[in-house]
């Protein structure tokens, strides 16, 4: 294995409660208020009426690579991506993290899937969708959860995939959107989350592959200060 110089991590030395001590660029972690995640409570959300959200997937190439303290999985195909208030976000990469970072209710999803748009300003949008364990696995992740735990072993290591990243997500895609940060260093601002309501479900041994790379990789949830969580049916 080569070890990259990471600084940030997840346990107790390096972890979510120091990310903001560990070095100035990280400092927004412990100075920002409008951080990410966040546990969604129903009741508080403001419903607006059904959303003109619209998807661009399909299936397509993708390389496998570890960065940092995850493994994140980039597409070939640059023309991938979705349009939301009028506005099209290419898609850049996406990854995981296990536990789920958000919260519906107070409840902890097994895991929760980021999927990371840019547009060519550098603006941010990330839409998350939660998954479930399930016998029933109704997702076609192919040979992805045993790539996992491979990149994950090895900074040097990658591996080339096709997929189409609709088998993620929900049909029914209503979803809660609100502006926070990234949920890793350095945790700036300015990104608007999509978070899927509805969650599909994966098979115990897929779960289990993905947790021998990235169990335990959650950031806690922040403080709302005041920001508005809106849901889009």
């Amino acid at each position: 294995m080569t070890k990259e110089k990471v600084l940030w991590g997840y346990d107790e030395k390096t972890g979510p409660e120091m990310w903001g001590h560990i070095c100035s660029d990280f400092e927004i972690a412990h100075t920002g208020k409008a951080q990410s995640p966040v546990n969604i409570e129903q009741a508080d959300v403001v419903k607006l009426k059904p959303s003109t959200m619209k998807f661009y997937y399909k299936e397509t190439d993708y390389t496998i690579r570890r960065i940092e303290q995850s493994v994140h999985v980039f597409p070939h195909d640059k023309e991938q991506g979705l349009r939301f208030n009028g506005e099209y976000y290419p898609l850049v990469s996406f990854h995981a993290h296990i536990p789920a970072e958000h919260l519906l209710d107070g409840y902890i999803y097994p895991i929760e899937w980021h999927f990371v748009h840019e547009k060519p300003d550098g603006t941010t949008l990330v839409m998350s969708a939660w998954m479930e364990i399930d016998n029933t696995n109704n997702v076609e992740f192919k040979d992805l959860p045993t790539y996992f735990p491979e990149v994950f072993a090895d900074f040097e290591t990658e591996r080339e995939i096709t997929l189409d990243v609709n088998e993620f997500m929900p049909e029914e895609r209503v979803f809660y959107t609100y502006q926070g940060s990234r949920t890793t260093p350095p945790t700036v601002e300015g990104v608007t989350w999509i978070v899927l309501k509805n969650a599909k479900t994966l098979g115990q041994e897929d779960f289990t592959e993905f947790e021998k790379a990235i169990g335990n990789t959650s950031r806690p949830v922040q403080d709302l200060n005041g920001r508005e969580i809106t849901f889009y049916n």
